[in-house]
């Protein structure tokens, strides 16, 4: 098993994947738990999770089912594309499994897989891509371009995967106004399958501060998460069982 600790610019740890390989089964697991990383944050070695999972899967020779489990609160657009397309072009069975958070970006990537599987009142959330900008003019409506051409995807993604009829303007209306839905509401709009269950706790992130409508519990999880997380990462430093 391989784990890969995902940080942020700070360096600080904003969740893992976290790669499984049983030899003598017939299955593999991949776990997404924190934020999605890519390219622009490469200088951190354990952020390249695209081509982790690309090495992965290549390993796999096409002969594993593999089940992708998502507890995310976002990240990195460009690398939560990049997976879902490695993801799209696997040869063996996927299911994806949403835990308990399928925030922005992460919300797409279990529609890569064959199936997608859901816990009743774990979360999908749907926003408008953001981005920081600096220059002038010219800059500044090179990166507009580039955000509405992400949106664009995103509503792409979730249309190929809509139900009743749910529409690209129902979508990008969701999207206008960042939704925060259940995975039993969602299952009104996409192809998810629901199993009954309580999700596991929102996982860590630091994306969730960027987001206007977040719910209370989303709050509250993280930050007894990141408490845990600083007393797991001070009793190591420490030595401390």
């Amino acid at each position: 098993m391989n784990e890969y600790k995902f940080t942020d610019r700070n360096k600080k740890q904003c969740g893992y994947m976290r790669i499984v390989d049983e030899a003598d089964t017939d299955s593999a697991e991949l776990y997404f738990y924190g934020d999605i990383c890519g390219s622009q944050w490469e200088t951190y070695l354990e952020d390249k999770a695209p081509q982790d999972v690309a090495d992965f899967l290549h390993s796999l020779d096409g002969k594993k089912k593999v089940d992708v489990y998502i507890n995310s609160g976002g990240g990195d657009v460009f690398g939560g594309m990049a997976i879902y397309n490695i993801l799209s072009r696997y040869e063996g069975e996927t299911v994806a499994h949403i835990d308990g958070i399928a925030a922005s970006i992460a919300g797409i990537i279990p529609f890569s897989c064959d199936k997608v599987v859901a816990k009743s009142s774990a979360q999908i959330m749907l926003h408008k891509p953001w981005a920081l900008c600096m220059g002038n003019a010219d800059d500044m409506k090179k990166c507009i371009e580039a955000l509405n051409t992400c949106e664009k995807s995103i509503i792409d993604i979730y249309t190929a995967h809509a139900v009743n009829g749910t529409t690209p303007e129902k979508i990008k209306s969701m999207i206008d106004r960042e939704t925060w839905l259940t995975c039993g509401e969602a299952q009104q709009y996409f192809n998810i399958e629901i199993e009954q269950g309580e999700p596991v706790q929102a996982s860590i992130s630091n994306m969730y501060d960027r987001y206007k409508h977040k719910p209370d519990t989303v709050k509250n999880d993280t930050a007894k998460q990141k408490l845990q997380l600083e007393l797991d990462m001070f009793r190591l430093k420490n030595n401390i069982k």
